[in-house]
């Protein structure tokens, strides 16, 4: 970020050689950006939080709006952001139910003690 405002062209080819070849490999990648690796899993809980965070915002807004169409456009939104919030969340716990599946194990259900 120090060389946003560089505009030499050939000492900002210099700085990228010389990251490239003094940076370790990571992942395949030559080390000059952060990438996401290809197993590494996307938090998709996070997201339907941010999601059903903002349906909640846009509800707020909607009943705050001054006019009868601002407050159709907010309610909308919030319809749209919250059914999006609750597909993340439905596709979380659907991979998550995979995951085991897939790993053979149990699904353990607690039983009270009968004695």
């Amino acid at each position: 970020m120090e060389d946003f405002f560089n505009f030499d062209v050939a000492a900002h080819e210099r700085a990228r050689t010389a990251r490239r070849t003094c940076a370790p490999y990571v992942h395949g990648s030559r080390g000059d950006r952060q990438e996401l690796a290809a197993g590494e899993p996307i938090d998709i809980y996070h997201w339907a939080a941010v999601a059903l965070v903002t349906a909640l915002m846009c509800a707020v807004l909607g009943y705050a709006a001054g006019t009868a169409a601002l407050a159709r456009a907010a309610n909308v939104t919030s319809l749209v952001f919250g059914t999006m919030g609750g597909a993340l969340v439905a596709s979380g716990v659907v991979r998550s139910l995979r995951a085991r599946v897939a790993a053979g194990a149990r699904l353990a259900v607690p039983v009270g003690k009968t004695h």
